[in-house]
């Protein structure tokens, strides 16, 4: 800007130094000299903008994503519950309520200060009840992986990262072998 700024104020005094214009039309002069400049910077702030946006587009279409561990920890203890979720709104006595039940696992984890209860829908807000998965596995001790998916390479990451960049996360529980209990109950009723 300090260089468009002194280009003005040169040819300004050039034009008032060898020139029979008068000071009126040498201000019209300089105003359109600036409204044009001002447009022409625009412009050009505009394509830059344009190349940076289509050259991150192709840099996020080039690179592979994998999944990565964010988080993991020791699991003591797993099970499902429900939770009856009411909702509504009133005005002036007219309104409507609606209840839901929304399912969670809770699970207790071993800390330094003992066994903590939590529950899935509190400890990991952003995860939806569809990304949590359980895995039975005979090697492994009970935990929990916390995984976000990612570009492989951490450079691109570092790039393209954004605050407003939502990342998908999912978790799974790793439990012993014949852990999980499978009950199927048919509700004929419905």
């Amino acid at each position: 800007m300090s260089i468009l700024f002194s280009f003005i104020l040169v040819v300004s005094v050039v034009l008032v130094l060898f020139s029979d214009f008068t000071l009126e039309k040498m201000a019209k002069g300089i105003l359109v000299m600036f409204v044009l400049s001002v447009a022409f910077l625009a412009t050009i702030a505009f394509q830059v903008m344009e190349i940076k946006k289509e050259a991150r587009h192709d840099l996020e279409a080039s690179q592979s994503r994998e999944w990565q561990i964010k988080e993991k920890g020791d699991l003591a203890s797993l099970g499902t519950a429900k939770d009856n979720v009411m909702n509504g709104a009133f005005f002036l006595g007219i309104g409507q309520i609606s209840s839901k039940q929304e399912p969670y696992y809770a699970f207790a984890k071993q800390t330094k200060r003992g066994l903590q209860v939590k529950r899935t829908d509190e400890e990991f807000r952003d995860i939806a009840f569809s990304d949590i998965y359980i895995q039975e596995k005979v090697t492994e001790s009970p935990h929990y992986v916390l995984e976000v998916y990612t570009y492989s390479d951490k450079r691109v990451e570092d790039v393209l990262a954004s605050p407003y960049h939502d990342e998908k996360e999912r978790l799974t529980f790793v439990v012993p072998e014949k852990t999980v209990k499978r009950d199927f109950n048919v509700d004929a009723a419905n």
